[in-house]
């Protein structure tokens, strides 16, 4: 049983794979996210990004090895990205660029595509922002959402009736007494709202048709090299495990396991310790979990986004 410690490691100068070996844990760490990181209320932290450092903890120190795993709520909360004191990040662009990170990190795979949405009650007809059009939409001002707002209206010519908020308990006032709408948010956000009857007053839906998209990676740091290696091979794996195999395409991977100075059947190990990631996402925000998202971007191509750029 992976066990989930409070973070907290050392300086080391080795390599990463030597000092998580000896420390017997994988730091990692997330920005807030329902489903993707979350603190419940017993402040246990639990979703996809902790699902898949658990898998880099599989394959660097077997089925018993340990995660701990921090959420991202501050900019001195980054320090651990920038000191080298987490092993592993889960990061938006927005992030790396707000926070100045991009000098300490190293780009891994896509492990999560975000949708920015809108949200509005069950008995509404609406399925896409032109549906909207002169109505009003609640969305957090300087949000993410209300850029990408701006930006689909423009495009689709559309023409709305804007209701900007500091606080998103009052944007929730707001939408529950229908002074507008719509509101605008990460999908996942707006999952978790319509989940809470002290929160949101409506039955809700979020509409099928996003705002826009944006891509969550799997960053290291930079002075490591074959640690990166293990993480994107590892995390690949997963991805890749749920694509249909046949005579002409069995291993979409590009190199062995043993190629990395792995275990053979390191891939097999993970997988049946934790799921391959459809069945992370599965559980950690699709029909498994309580937030009942559908997999969208987050499948596989053709069907989804998500597939590393040297498969088939």
């Amino acid at each position: 049983m992976l066990a989930v410690l409070a973070p907290g490691a050392p300086a080391w100068a080795g390599g990463v794979l030597d000092r998580v070996k000896a420390q017997g844990i994988v730091h990692c760490g997330a920005d807030e996210r329902p489903g993707f990181a979350w603190a419940g209320a017993d402040g246990r932290i639990a979703g996809l990004a902790v699902d898949l450092c658990r898998a880099v903890a599989v394959a660097a120190l077997g089925p018993e090895g340990r995660v701990g795993f921090r959420l991202y709520r501050s900019s001195r909360d980054y320090d651990a990205v920038r000191g080298g004191s987490d092993d592993l990040f889960f990061l938006s662009g927005s992030e790396i660029a707000d926070e100045k990170l991009a000098p300490s990190v190293l780009p891994g795979p896509t492990v999560f595509i975000e949708a920015l949405s809108l949200m509005a009650p069950e008995a509404s007809s609406a399925r896409r922002l032109d549906d909207l059009a002169g109505a009003s939409v609640c969305f957090m001002v300087g949000s993410a959402a209300q850029r990408a707002l701006e930006t689909a209206a423009e495009h689709q010519h559309v023409s709305f009736a804007r209701l900007g908020f500091q606080e998103s308990a009052e944007m929730l006032d707001a939408y529950n007494v229908q002074r507008c709408r719509a509101v605008a948010g990460e999908a996942t956000q707006l999952a978790r709202m319509r989940l809470d009857p002290g929160v949101n007053h409506l039955a809700s839906r979020i509409l099928p048709q996003p705002l826009a998209l944006y891509p969550v990676i799997a960053a290291t740091g930079t002075g490591d090299g074959r640690w990166s290696a293990l993480v994107a091979w590892v995390l690949d794996a997963l991805i890749l495990a749920d694509q249909p195999q046949s005579a002409w395409h069995s291993d979409p991977l590009p190199l062995p396991a043993a190629a990395l100075g792995l275990r053979e059947h390191l891939r097999e190990e993970v997988i049946d310790t934790l799921g391959t990631y459809g069945t992370m996402l599965r559980r950690d925000l699709g029909e498994g979990s309580a937030l009942k998202l559908p997999p969208g971007p987050n499948a596989l191509w053709p069907a989804g986004l998500l597939l590393p750029p040297y498969a088939e």
